[in-house]
C-alpha cells in the first residue's frame, strides 16, 4: 500500500510539473526594447532618469501589485496584468506563456508597450490617464511585435 501511495504521489507530482509550462522569458533586454521605443518616438535616451524596475507575475505577490497599482487605477485588481506604476517607476508583466500563445504575442512586445508608458510619464511628463496615450503605446507595441516577435 505504501508503495502504491508513493507511486501515486510521484505520478501526481510529475503530471503537475509537466502540466504547468515554464514562465515566458524575455528574448531582448529592457535596455534594447527601451532603445527601440525611444527610436519610435524620436527621443534620445536620458541617462538622468532611472530605468523602471521590472516585476514578473510568477515572482511577484499579488498584494505588491495591488498596493502599487491601486492609487493609480482607483481599485485593487484581482490578478496581475501588464502595467506601469508611474509613482513607483515599476513595470509589471504577466509571464504566463499561454496568454502570449493565445494572442500570438510575445512578452517582449508587452514590455515595449509598458516602456512606452514609462517614456510618456518620465520623459514627457504626460498624465497616463489620457486615453490617447494608450493608442500610441499599442501602435509602438504592434510595430515592435511585427519586427521582433516570432
Amino acid at each position: 500500500m505504501k508503495t502504491l501511495l508513493a507511486l501515486s504521489l510521484i505520478a501526481a507530482t510529475s503530471l503537475s510539473a509537466t502540466a504547468a509550462p515554464a514562465p515566458a522569458k524575455l528574448t531582448y533586454s529592457l535596455e534594447f526594447i527601451l532603445a527601440e521605443v525611444l527610436q519610435a518616438k524620436r527621443l534620445e535616451e536620458r541617462k538622468d532618469l532611472p530605468l523602471p524596475s521590472l516585476l514578473l507575475e510568477s515572482r511577484t505577490p499579488l498584494e505588491v501589485f495591488q498596493d502599487m497599482i491601486e492609487p493609480q487605477w482607483g481599485f485593487r485588481p484581482h490578478v496581475i496584468i501588464n502595467a506601469f506604476s508611474a509613482r513607483h517607476n515599476t513595470i509589471f508583466l504577466s509571464d504566463e506563456p499561454t496568454y502570449y500563445a493565445r494572442f500570438r504575442r510575445c512578452i517582449d512586445d508587452s514590455l515595449a508597450h509598458e516602456l512606452v508608458h514609462y517614456v510618456q510619464s518620465k520623459y514627457q511628463e504626460r498624465d497616463l490617464n489620457d486615453d490617447a496615450l494608450e493608442s500610441e503605446a499599442i501602435d509602438i507595441q504592434t510595430s515592435f511585435r511585427n519586427r521582433f516577435c516570432p
